[in-house]
């Protein structure tokens, strides 16, 4: 039987500091495309070479360079105990990771891939301006603006928090509150029918827990990762060390994004009037271990929240939502032309 002919309208991408994804329609699917934002650099020898290629390992050779990418790499940098490397940190290019440029690059490829026709309309995700550190996204959002448009797409920005709640909350006519908790970052937004009211985002989420939890058990952020990814159960008591300093920290992060969404509602002068409660959605991969929500709620009930609240829901893919919420930015603006 003949496929039927594949119709692309617009692409989204969620560039993240532990994760890249694509999101493109084929037919009436939405087809995801990811790679995990990381590298680990090894020696290279033909001997070497012919193993990666026999085992099917992800590699990028660069000069006398060997770099294993992806998930390949988290494993590569846990069988020598030794960290991986990431092209992003704190949700923007490293501006300390030599690499991190031409790394980006390549992985962005391999994701994308080619435009279905030039110019192509693609969203990539940018996060919003911190309020907890003195930095701004221009330049990381005028570079991968650049990468982009090399590949013959017509680029354009999108808010992680914004797309979110472009992914998640049609059925309620896009307001309410959008969190991704990635690994860099956590972003934030507050939409009323589809328009911000206000965006930002805050440099503590998943890698400042690996961080402090490497810290206080002397184990490094890989293994630390590999355990909050893998079997970390936040409804669970019976945790070993690892797990223990990883609920600890996780209340903490939790805290400091509700009280810090507090604050900005109480200094934005042009607040809405919303009569009914409002949904709020909680993505990433940072919000993935079993009880994150019900944690969520908790925290939030005992914390005063100035607005009512109706529904603390997952994303129904939180690691896809923000690549999905630039997809639909993307095809309204694609079928626009």
């Amino acid at each position: 039987m003949e496929k039927s002919k594949e119709k692309t309208v617009g692409k989204g991408i969620d560039i993240g500091t532990a994760f890249i994804k694509c999101a493109k329609k084929a037919e009436d699917e939405i087809v995801f495309v990811t790679q995990r934002n990381a590298f680990f650099e090894i020696e290279q020898t033909d001997y070497t070479k012919n193993i990666l290629d026999r085992s099917k390992v992800k590699y990028i050779l660069k000069g006398d360079k060997m770099y294993v990418v992806g998930d390949d790499a988290l494993e590569f940098a846990n069988m020598f105990n030794k960290e991986t490397r990431r092209p992003l940190s704190k949700g923007i290019i490293s501006p300390t990771e030599r690499e991190a440029l031409p790394m980006v690059e390549l992985l962005i490829k391999s994701v994308v891939g080619q435009p279905s026709h030039n110019g192509e309309v693609i969203y990539y995700s940018v996060p919003g301006d911190p309020i907890d550190a003195e930095f701004n996204i221009i330049y990381h959002g005028k570079i991968l603006d650049g990468f982009l448009r090399k590949l013959g797409y017509t680029p354009k920005s999108i808010n992680e928090g914004h797309a979110v709640i472009l992914s998640e909350l049609a059925d309620e006519n896009f307001t309410g509150i959008g969190l991704s908790f990635g690994a860099g970052m956590v972003n934030v937004c507050f939409s009323y029918k589809a328009v911000p009211v206000f965006q930002f985002s805050l440099t503590k989420s998943g890698d400042w827990i690996d961080q402090q939890v490497s810290m206080a058990t002397n184990e490094t952020s890989s293994k630390v990762c590999a355990i909050k990814e893998n079997s970390l159960n936040l409804s669970s008591e019976n945790n070993g060390r690892v797990e223990s300093a990883l609920s600890i920290y996780y209340n903490h992060l939790i805290e400091y994004a509700i009280e810090n969404i507090k604050q900005e509602m109480e200094k934005t002068k042009k607040m809405p009037q919303i009569d009914k409660p409002i949904s709020i959605v909680l993505s990433g991969g940072t919000s993935l271990p079993e009880g994150f929500d019900a944690r969520f709620k908790k925290i939030l009930e005992q914390l005063k929240f100035p607005l009512k609240i109706g529904n603390i829901k997952r994303a129904s893919q939180p690691l896809k939502a923000v690549a999905k919420g630039a997809l639909v930015a993307a095809s309204a603006d694609e079928s626009k032309e």
